[in-house]
């Protein structure tokens, strides 16, 4: 796994949107309310989102 589902099975994920540039994510709002980012079934991996994200360190992650 290679996308923003690593940031968001870490807790990390504020919902901040930084990831939306990514055809393959859209937002909506989880079972507290707040936004989340949904991957659909044709995510291919490629790392992207997590390029984009303010919270993801790969040194670190």
């Amino acid at each position: 796994m290679n996308n923003i589902k690593k940031v968001t099975d870490m807790g990390i994920c504020t919902g901040c949107g930084s990831c939306v540039g990514c055809e393959h994510i859209k937002f909506k709002n989880n079972e507290l309310g707040f936004p989340a980012p949904i991957v659909d079934e044709n995510c291919k991996n490629c790392g992207e989102c997590l390029k984009k994200c303010i919270y993801w360190d790969a040194e670190n992650n």
